[in-house]
């Protein structure tokens, strides 16, 4: 795995999280539409679940899935904040961070660090090579 990778799975997760709460709320925009059968009970069958059962279950595990994704972003950040801190140049970091844990733009880190962009690339290509080293120094550790 490159630096760039590693930095960016967070990106990844971050999307799936999103794209399951964009499921969560069609699931809730569909349990609104459901409608109940009042219709006779028989006697002698096996009760079916409910459309709207069906959704609920649906949804909770799906935001169970969530809480579960969330946990993982959480650890994953914390992990690689610690690789980032192993970086040298504290302007190297501020990047680093700005990009892969805050999820800013190039231009907002330029904004908001008060370099031009091509500043930016050529700390930014530093840092991801100290990471490489990092990460590779890490692996043979293991």
């Amino acid at each position: 795995m490159t630096a760039k990778e590693y930095l960016s799975q967070t990106v990844v997760i971050n999307h799936r999280i999103d794209s399951k709460l964009e499921q969560a709320v069609e699931l809730r925009n569909l349990a609104m539409k459901v409608t109940i059968s009042f219709g006779e009970d028989r006697v002698q069958s096996t009760k079916k679940q409910s459309p709207m059962e069906d959704i609920m279950v649906k949804l909770i595990d799906l935001e169970e899935e969530v809480n579960a994704d969330i946990d993982e972003l959480i650890r994953l950040k914390a992990e690689i904040l610690e690789t980032i801190s192993g970086v040298e140049d504290i302007n190297q970091q501020v990047i680093l961070e700005k990009r892969y844990i805050a999820g800013k733009t190039w231009e907002d880190i330029a904004r908001e660090t008060g370099y031009d962009r091509s500043t930016i690339y050529r700390n930014h290509g530093k840092a991801l090579k100290e990471i490489e080293a990092i990460i590779n120094n890490a692996t043979l550790c293991d």
